[in-house]
């Protein structure tokens, strides 16, 4: 089967780090299926600029502009999907048409499906539909449409799904869902020692992530006599106010900043943590928990979204309320507890859900179902 991919988020020169999960979500099929991605994107900047250098995309349109207006954006975006279209090589075979974070790109579902002509599903991993979406804005009807015309809809969690379908309202699509996916021969156990104290996050810091609130409970554990020390991967909007924090608390010596991590680089912090934490106020899946987890690292997470459908205290450790307090006493009153967790263990538990050879064939089922659908009329 060959799929194309059309991508609003992709690793790319501007951004190397963004979105991982959309990329080996898209890698996992390479063994089922012929893939073709294309990193389709508009967004807002100081000036005009198209920048087609991919890193990984077979394809990369991603506009800059200093537009403010989102009917213009939608537009912009429907019109470089069209392009991309009309100037594919015409020997490319596709089957189905993939369309991953369907905003903006998919304002326009309709005139899409009559143009191109192919079976169309929207894998869908955005919290948007939750946090940032006001039921009074306008415009948000033409983002309902896009989940009213039948297009298949996949997404990563069932808390994701609900979110989407209360969002959206009826008719509602056609649901798969397809758990994010980890390389679990990089994500894996290898009888490194977890060092007592040493914890480890790792994100894109912005909202709705909270990594003050883990610099905060570090300050917490080690006024309670815990000899707790925090690594931060990752960079984001949030890098200052992280900093801030740190001297804010006094905490120096205790939390390290050490920028971007690569795969390789994250998986042997993981294997070498007491815990990974990770406080947000929503997350529809949260890919880093699965790759400690596959790692043998137990987590401790917020108990909220995709997160709850898998995180257990055989796992580690669910935060119900996003206070330092309520993080310092659950850490401490687990401390023991999460060291005693074997790697083994954890890793054989979560692996069911999230390697990738698993995903994968969960996922090109979902897409066989699609392409085998009716197709579309032609106009």
């Amino acid at each position: 089967m060959h799929v194309l991919h059309i991508v609003g988020w992709y690793p790319n020169h501007l951004k190397p780090f963004e979105t991982p999960f959309i990329e080996r979500h898209v890698r996992a099929l390479d063994p089922l299926c012929t893939n073709t991605v294309w990193h389709i994107d508009v967004r807002q900047g100081r000036r005009w600029g198209l920048h087609r250098r991919s890193l990984r995309a077979d394809r990369t349109l991603v506009l800059t502009t200093p537009l403010r207006r989102w009917l213009l954006l939608e537009w912009l975006a429907t019109a470089l999907v069209l392009w991309a279209w009309a100037t594919r090589p015409r020997s490319m075979r596709c089957d189905v048409i993939d369309f991953h974070i369907p905003y903006p790109n998919c304002a326009r579902l309709d005139l899409l499906r009559r143009v191109m002509r192919r079976p169309m599903v929207i894998t869908e991993h955005w919290s948007i539909y939750r946090l940032g979406l006001k039921s009074g804005a306008r415009g948000l009807d033409r983002i309902r449409r896009i989940f009213h015309q039948g297009v298949p809809l996949i997404v990563v969690s069932r808390a994701l799904a609900d979110d989407i379908l209360d969002f959206a309202g009826p008719p509602h699509p056609p649901v798969h869902q397809v758990a994010n996916a980890v390389d679990t021969a990089l994500f894996s156990p290898d009888g490194s020692a977890r060092e007592p104290g040493r914890f480890f996050a790792i994100a894109t810091w912005r909202y709705p992530k909270r990594p003050v609130l883990l610099v905060e409970t570090i300050a917490l554990l080690r006024a309670r006599g815990r000899d707790a020390r925090l690594r931060i991967a990752g960079g984001g909007d949030e890098l200052p106010a992280i900093r801030e924090a740190i001297v804010r608390s006094g905490m120096q010596d205790h939390v390290t900043l050490i920028g971007q991590a690569a795969p390789e680089a994250a998986a042997a912090e993981m294997r070498r943590a007491h815990a990974l934490l990770h406080a947000s106020d929503y997350e529809t899946f949260s890919a880093v928990c699965t790759e400690a987890l596959c790692c043998g690292t137990p987590v401790v997470a917020s108990h909220v979204g995709g997160i709850r459908e898998y995180l257990t205290p055989a796992l580690g450790t669910p935060v119900a309320r996003n206070s330092a307090e309520e993080w310092a006493g659950a850490i401490d009153r687990d401390w023991d507890r999460l060291l005693a967790l074997r790697p083994e263990a954890l890793a054989e538990a979560i692996r069911p859900l999230v390697d990738a050879r698993l995903v994968a064939e969960r996922y090109v089922a979902a897409l066989r179902t699609v392409a085998a659908g009716p197709k579309p009329a032609r106009p």
